[in-house]
């Protein structure tokens, strides 16, 4: 059943980041790119071997030519549609791209969070040929499927090509197969400046391509960790055993980096059935997609 296309615009985005993440205006700070080059720089979490592909107990889901398990407790279904094509004058040069099926999570534990769970699945060479971020993540992709043995590193992470903003840092990063494909999973927030990692923007992030390579698959599901404070506001409280934000007023760069660094080896650090959902979940989620060539 085909449902109208409802597209995360640049102008929503930039929008949401800019009054969720503060409550008044902050003090100008380097941008989010010097921190990312920063940071990324600095993380260099070594990724698992793939894990063995099992099809888990839940519910089976099929659409067009992409068919899925949701695991059971994760959600209780997704709404499928075809998103039509986009041009720049529909949402900014990142927003461009082809024609594409998403599937979106019902029943999900987490709502109300920044993203909504849900899994897209672009034609890979008509996504690079008109869209300049899908061909940069691409090509980071594709690195890192060459090359499966690699250690990956955060700053080879591939970034989300529609979204007008950057990853703040990368953690749980690891190499995840689907059925007929591989790819790369990680636990990141997207931002346009510094923003203190929550259990309101904190995504699970799969970028995979098929083993033919026409298929381009991005997942974006929420996921909590107990420590994160529960939204971007800096004002907001952080757990006992969570880690402060610096203060925006006096903070340096390299204080933003090492509150960057030290979340990222605390997420690392977590057991991935500590996480809600489950990492576990959430892999196996991935592991179930299928896709066949049309």
């Amino acid at each position: 059943m085909k449902t109208k296309a409802v597209g995360l615009t640049a102008g929503i985005l930039l929008a949401t980041l800019a009054c969720g993440i503060v409550g008044t205006p902050a003090p100008v700070q380097p941008g989010v790119e010097t921190v990312v080059a920063e940071t990324m720089q600095a993380l260099t979490a070594v990724a698992p071997p793939p894990t063995e592909i099992a099809q888990p107990s839940g519910l089976p889901v099929s659409f067009q030519n992409v068919s899925l398990v949701i695991p059971d407790g994760l959600a209780t279904g997704a709404n499928t549609e075809v998103v039509p094509a986009a041009g720049e004058n529909e949402g900014g040069p990142w927003g461009i791209a082809p024609a594409y099926n998403k599937f979106t999570l019902v029943g999900y534990p987490l709502q109300g969070k920044f993203f909504e769970p849900h899994i897209l699945v672009y034609p890979a060479q008509e996504f690079e040929s008109v869209n300049s971020g899908a061909a940069i993540s691409l090509e980071k992709l594709r690195a890192i499927i060459s090359n499966p043995s690699a250690p990956i590193t955060a700053d080879a992470i591939p970034g989300a090509p529609t979204f007008n903003a950057a990853m703040l840092f990368a953690s749980n990063m690891q190499a995840l197969n689907s059925q007929n494909g591989s790819g790369v999973r990680a636990l990141t927030e997207y931002a346009q400046n510094y923003a203190q990692i929550s259990n309101h923007a904190m995504i699970y992030q799969f970028q995979g391509l098929t083993n033919d390579g026409k298929y381009y698959i991005i997942a974006i599901l929420p996921v909590n960790a107990a420590f994160l404070a529960p939204d971007e506001d800096p004002a907001s409280p952080v757990p006992a055993d969570g880690i402060p934000f610096p203060d925006y007023s006096t903070a340096s760069g390299a204080e933003f980096t090492a509150y960057y660094q030290a979340v990222t080896d605390k997420l690392n650090a977590t057991s991935p059935d500590a996480f809600t959902p489950t990492l576990t979940a959430l892999d196996a989620l991935i592991q179930s997609i299928t896709i066949t060539s049309q």
